[in-house]
């Protein structure tokens, strides 16, 4: 089977490649500079030259994490809408026998949710400070519920924990939780300083996921979804104080964390 994947030289894009060779699969997997699903012809194009393939790992959005989803909120909506309702109708159009697979975000589910179980994702507000992207994410799972409904097609939507790994973005303005601590605490080490911050009060339980692990998960969970919403994720959840003194004691930052 031949796996057409978007988004495919992002951080999870390339953890997926690496995993796509490692088992032996034709694959075929892009990016923006290949083939940019804002414009509706490229997206086409792509689609039409891989008819072939069985299965649609639709990874590609325009996203960052930390400040970035509050001081792009409409290019984040704007760009992102362009880029699924694109990719949706490619898929009708040229490759409807694919089963599809999208990853969506938690931060589309409600911010007051108490177990962001996939029942839950209509059920209230998105945070404010991530309103936008969610939103879109959100989108994208409707328009694969009226895709599959209107022209019986497979669509399947895979929501991961925040992910963390090699070739992550370190950049505390941009990066995921994880990695932005990561980054925080090397550079603490580095310049020797006397205290490291950290948003709020460390209690928020969050789950945290290798992206190994999700794209080991992804594969094996892909061939078995027939039009499903499904979290993949440890289930094991564990509190922003715990990850900030695990991070800090593996970097042997020796001062103190606020």
């Amino acid at each position: 089977m031949k796996v057409l994947v978007t988004g495919g030289t992002g951080f999870v894009g390339h953890h997926l490649q690496e995993e796509l060779a490692r088992r032996g699969l034709s694959f075929f997997a892009f990016g923006r500079r290949q083939f940019d699903l804002t414009h509706r012809e490229q997206a086409d194009a792509v689609f039409k030259q891989h008819q072939d393939a069985g299965l649609i790992l639709h990874l590609a959005s325009f996203q960052a994490a930390g400040e970035f989803p509050a001081r792009h909120t409409a290019e984040q909506f704007f760009i992102n809408n362009l880029i699924h309702n694109h990719a949706l109708e490619a898929w009708r159009k040229f490759i409807p026998h694919a089963r599809l697979v999208a990853v969506g975000a938690s931060c589309a589910y409600p911010s007051a949710a108490q177990a962001m179980t996939e029942d839950k994702i209509f059920d209230g507000p998105i945070h404010g400070s991530v309103y936008a992207y969610g939103a879109t994410k959100r989108l994208l799972y409707t328009g694969i519920l009226a895709y599959n409904d209107q022209f019986k097609l497979n669509g399947n939507y895979v929501v991961p924990a925040a992910m963390y790994g090699e070739n992550d973005d370190f950049d505390e303005t941009t990066a995921h939780v994880p990695a932005a601590l990561v980054g925080r605490f090397v550079r603490a080490v580095k310049m020797a300083a006397p205290e490291v911050e950290i948003w709020g009060d460390g209690s928020q339980v969050r789950d945290f996921m290798d992206v190994k692990d999700f794209v080991r998960g992804l594969l094996d969970l892909a061939p078995r979804l027939e039009r499903d919403i499904v979290n993949l994720a440890p289930g094991r959840g564990k509190t922003i104080k715990e990850l900030a003194l695990t991070v800090g004691e593996a970097a042997n930052y020796r001062g103190k964390i606020i």
